[in-house]
């Protein structure tokens, strides 16, 4: 949740591969923000996911398919199944509204208010409606809805895609964490940090549109190293933010994903790309503690 500004599959097109003197499949052909971890008695597939995608390049790549028919239950950041948009929804009228009744423009200061009455006109957004939220809740809020009216759809997601095959072929899924945890993350975010957050968003959104088709066109054409800049560039200027919302929840992670690879059957774990790039991801953090990953 809440982090479709830093979504990203990155692919890495290699050179054509021949197997005994046969041309390979065309996806063998790339390298995809995919990786394989051998562990005692079985594999983990780590795949990173785009939250949001629009209709176009939501295709599942043959690659992907296949590592999903080869695992036999999968791990996402939450439970997708059995937290939905519902659960959201109790969990925002819990944490995301002012217990002491404060109003949005009580807790911004005037100048970031002002930039979140002027962004709410734009949209045709009744700033009323708004009011009642805490600043990380309109952030998130606004940056969905521009997305959405832009054509990214949150039902495309690599993620949720696959959760919905899983909930089909009967596969076990299960979450890293919660959605309240996740929620408790921005809950916990100083005033200060959650008018910067919201500052920060805003000024993005103009950009928005531009910003999100470059991060997929990484994606698609295989450039990690631009990949990687624009996933996290904005957020490196903010290292307290970035360590809440990213690198702590990485760190988190790795003893869950470590456990996996001491199991005997094959687990696909899903994740927002943002948290598998640059050496704060769990993918440096997996090699630091000595695990060899095959990027597929």
């Amino acid at each position: 949740m809440g982090y479709q500004r830093r979504l990203s599959i990155l692919l890495a097109i290699a050179l054509a591969l021949t197997l005994a003197g046969a041309r390979t499949p065309l996806w063998a052909q790339e390298k995809n923000f995919l990786w394989r971890v051998q562990g005692g008695e079985n594999i983990v597939y780590i795949l990173g996911s785009i939250h949001l995608l629009k209709r176009g390049s939501a295709a599942l790549k043959p690659v992907v398919q296949e590592v999903f028919g080869k695992s036999q239950r999968l791990v996402f950041e939450i439970d997708l199944l059995k937290e939905g948009p519902e659960k959201f929804q109790q969990l925002l009228a819990q944490k995301g509204v002012n217990a002491d009744g404060k109003m949005l423009a009580q807790q911004l200061t005037p100048e970031t208010y002002e930039m979140v009455a002027q962004k709410a006109a734009a949209m045709g957004l009744d700033i009323k409606l708004l009011a009642p939220f805490k600043p990380w809740v309109v952030a998130l809020t606004m940056v969905v809805m521009q997305l959405q009216k832009l054509g990214y759809d949150p039902s495309l997601g690599i993620d949720h895609q696959l959760a919905q095959r899983a909930k089909q072929a009967n596969k076990p899924v299960s979450g890293l964490e919660t959605a309240e945890f996740q929620m408790d993350i921005f809950n916990q975010l100083t005033a200060a940090q959650q008018d910067l957050f919201l500052r920060q968003s805003l000024l993005e959104m103009d950009q928005l549109e531009q910003a999100v088709d470059d991060m997929v066109g990484a994606w698609q054409s295989g450039d990690v190293e631009r990949g990687e800049k624009l996933f996290l560039e904005s957020m490196r200027a903010y290292p307290e933010l970035k360590d809440k919302v990213l690198d702590a929840r990485n760190r988190r992670w790795l003893p869950q994903i470590e456990a996996l690879l001491k199991q005997n059957q094959n687990v696909l774990v899903v994740v927002g790309t943002a948290h598998l790039v640059g050496p704060a991801g769990v993918i440096e953090l997996l090699k630091a503690r000595g695990y060899k990953l095959e990027q597929m």
